[in-house]
């Protein structure tokens, strides 16, 4: 792998992985990974195309408030949520129109399982739901500046939309429709902005990154608004021989409160940090397997809500 190559491999930050239902880290539905490699880093030539396939495992068992864990017994609202299992399959396309400018589509599509009891002081009715859908998709542009006099040094800009494209309104066996922050879309279109810089590391070959993001509600569905999302990413990445690289990241991000008629103000809105270690492969010069595991160094949830103990990502890309 050459250096320039090197440099773009690690040089994006996680941008496709929360195009879900606006779920921002893996204590929600999605996680927040730099699975992007290469279109913020070195220049690709215009017409270069990437496709990248990942899948994810995010488990929700536990119980939180604030930043400890919970019995089910000390859970006093109207429904106790018991588990939200999500498998979910992203693929992002993204093609290089010029030299310094490219655009991204991503579609995730989600595989949950909920359950939880509803009125667990009165009737305690168990409810659970089951379902695969295409979640909101995302079509990003980013905009790289000229950097002649030291051309490994890569910086740009990021912007863009989440768009409504997942179904809101999923219900169950029952007919029961499901809360709205467990919808494969939120029924917003959301403005994205951000930007990203990456630079050589310490070693030969090696590579570090920076990026923040920042996502906003601009049009609504339904009375309800899902919180405003900000995020920071860190990343390094550190050659092991000819084919493999060590990954660390350090991913935060902080997620506002929901508001609107239709949705739970209270139950919504967190402040997470992620460290997430993994392993890439480069079967050729244009085709890499990676793999991510996702471990919480931060937790602070408002109300009560479900979280999670470590994460899974795995995935597949490739340039052509």
């Amino acid at each position: 792998m050459n250096k320039r190559f090197a440099i773009a491999y690690s040089g994006s930050v996680a941008l496709l992985a929360a195009a879900g239902a606006a779920q921002g880290s893996c204590g929600s539905a999605f996680c927040v990974l730099d699975t992007n490699w290469s279109t913020q880093g070195a220049a690709a030539a215009p017409g270069t195309a990437r496709l990248d396939l990942h899948y994810e495992f995010v488990d929700q068992k536990h119980l939180r408030s604030g930043t400890r864990q919970i019995p089910p017994e000390d859970d006093n609202e109207d429904i106790r949520e018991l588990r939200t299992i999500n498998r979910n399959l992203v693929s992002t396309l993204d093609y290089a129109l010029a030299k310094n400018w490219a655009v991204s589509a991503s579609l995730p599509v989600a595989s949950r399982s909920h359950s939880h009891f509803a009125d667990p002081t009165g009737a305690n009715t168990f409810e659970k739901w089951d379902f695969t859908k295409a979640g909101d998709a995302r079509v990003l542009g980013y905009y790289r500046f000229d950097n002649e006099k030291n051309p490994v040094v890569n910086s740009g800009l990021t912007f863009g939309l989440k768009l409504p494209t997942g179904n809101a309104r999923v219900s169950n066996s029952d007919g029961a429709v499901a809360e709205r922050m467990l919808q494969p879309g939120t029924g917003s279109t959301d403005v994205v902005l951000g930007g990203f810089y990456s630079a050589p590391g310490i070693y030969q070959d090696s590579s570090w990154s920076v990026q923040a993001l920042y996502q906003q509600p601009v049009s609504i569905k339904d009375e309800y608004r899902p919180g405003r999302q900000f995020q920071i990413n860190f990343g390094y990445r550190h050659p092991l021989g000819h084919d493999w690289q060590a990954l660390l990241q350090i991913n935060s991000m902080v997620k506002g409160k929901d508001s609107g008629a239709n949705s739970e103000p209270e139950l919504s809105g967190s402040r997470t940090v992620f460290l997430s270690p993994g392993l890439a492969y480069s079967v050729t010069h244009d085709v890499q397997l990676y793999g991510f595991l996702q471990l919480p160094i931060y937790r602070f949830y408002n109300g009560i809500q479900l979280s999670v103990d470590w994460a899974f990502v795995a995935g597949a890309t490739m340039r052509f």
